[in-house]
């Protein structure tokens, strides 16, 4: 299925399984696909959407820089072309800050919102982070060898030495990121920018919604004190931090954040 975007940008969606509707809105480098364990285990009870967002996965790749206030207007598209006037948002790490600006500047359409391992605003060391890899990521796109070491390095971010320790799982992970289509240089530095330009910290005491923010405690990417700062800043939200787990909280940590995503949209009206 395809949305088509307010500057005419085609997004690619998944949609699968039927009752309320959920909007899962992945991170940076992240196709929709990366969703695949939580869209199967709610494909009984929900309507998953999930979409490539813009730059990414089988959507178009127009120029940047994005803004996470666009990619949540994209989002919007997304919802309009489901024909769902209101749904649960979950938001990982980028996919999070688009929700939080989705939440702010549409909260008639977000029924609930789920924010797993972002952040209100980018800190100092992930910024320098986000900064190299800009530079970094279009020599990626020159060897297979220079993309495998990408790989390789930014699944080392994304997970915990455990996770590392535990051979089939890295090498199921590593298999996926292969067998994904490489993310366009202009899609990856638009999606960097949307991160680097992220601020809600002013604006998040607003948000009048069911909210949940869920943080792994070694979290490399994201520090913990994100998550924290998230919970204290949107009135009412509630905080689940999971001991020993890294920033792809959704695979590291399946059970925890499925059970605690059926019990936040089980409490919602």
């Amino acid at each position: 299925m395809q949305a088509i975007t307010q500057d005419g940008t085609k997004l690619h969606l998944v949609e699968q399984g039927k009752g309320d509707p959920v909007l899962w809105l992945q991170g940076l480098n992240a196709p929709a696909a990366a969703w695949a364990a939580q869209l199967a285990h709610f494909s009984q009870t929900h309507r998953s959407l999930a979409p490539d967002a813009r730059g990414v996965g089988q959507s178009e790749s127009p120029p940047g820089p994005y803004t996470t206030r666009q990619l949540a207007e994209d989002a919007v598209a997304v919802l309009d072309a489901c024909g769902v006037e209101r749904a649960h948002v979950v938001g990982l790490s980028l996919g999070g800050a688009v929700a939080q600006e989705l939440a702010l500047a549409h909260p008639d359409r977000v029924r609930s919102l789920a924010l797993l391992a972002t952040f209100a605003a980018q800190e100092p060391r992930s910024r320098a982070l986000l900064k190299a890899w800009r530079t970094l990521y279009p020599l990626t796109t020159t060897s297979e060898e220079l993309r495998e070491a990408w790989e390789q390095q930014a699944y080392a971010w994304l997970f915990t030495d455990r996770f590392w320790r535990g051979e089939a799982g890295i090498r199921a992970a590593l298999r996926f990121a292969r067998a994904q289509p490489m993310q366009p240089t202009a899609g990856f530095l638009g999606q960097v920018d949307a991160a680097l330009m992220h601020d809600a910290r002013d604006r998040l005491g607003a948000l009048d919604t069911a909210a949940l923010v869920i943080h792994g405690a070694l979290d490399q990417l994201s520090a913990l004190a994100n998550g924290e700062e998230l919970a204290r800043l949107i009135r009412g939200a509630e905080l689940l931090v999971l001991p020993d787990v890294g920033h792809a909280v959704n695979l590291e940590a399946q059970r925890p954040v499925n059970a605690a995503l059926r019990k936040l949209w089980n409490r919602v009206p």
